[in-house]
């Protein structure tokens, strides 16, 4: 019997019968229930856009690193083309003979090393 009272409420018909009917969820419940689907929604509504800001950030980052990148690369290749340039033999000869005053030796001053 205990169990009727803490489910519902007993109530008397015409004849007098008893019928036992639930009690009504109150609206206070109701509200509860829509306020927690509602943050709920708000909450992975904000983890979604959360989401998209990150993969748009992680994103310009990207492009900025492949920029620099690219950069770099362009660098690499004059620096080599540089280096290529100052290791060339002829230019080594000029400066040698301009700028050092060196000349090719004669035959006669050539020695062999066995």
């Amino acid at each position: 019997m205990d169990d009727v009272f803490t489910r519902g409420y007993i109530h008397t018909d015409i004849l007098g019968e008893q019928i036992v009917r639930e009690r009504v969820v109150p609206w206070k419940q109701d509200v509860k229930n829509y306020l927690l689907i509602v943050a709920t929604l708000v909450f992975f509504t904000l983890l979604f856009v959360w989401s998209r800001l990150e993969v748009l950030q992680m994103g310009y980052a990207l492009s900025r690193a492949n920029q620099v990148y690219e950069n770099l690369v362009k660098e690499s290749q004059c620096l080599r083309v540089e280096v290529a340039s100052l290791k060339s033999p002829s230019r080594i000869e000029k400066l040698a003979k301009e700028k050092l005053g060196l000349i090719n030796p004669t035959q006669g001053k050539i020695i062999l090393i066995p």
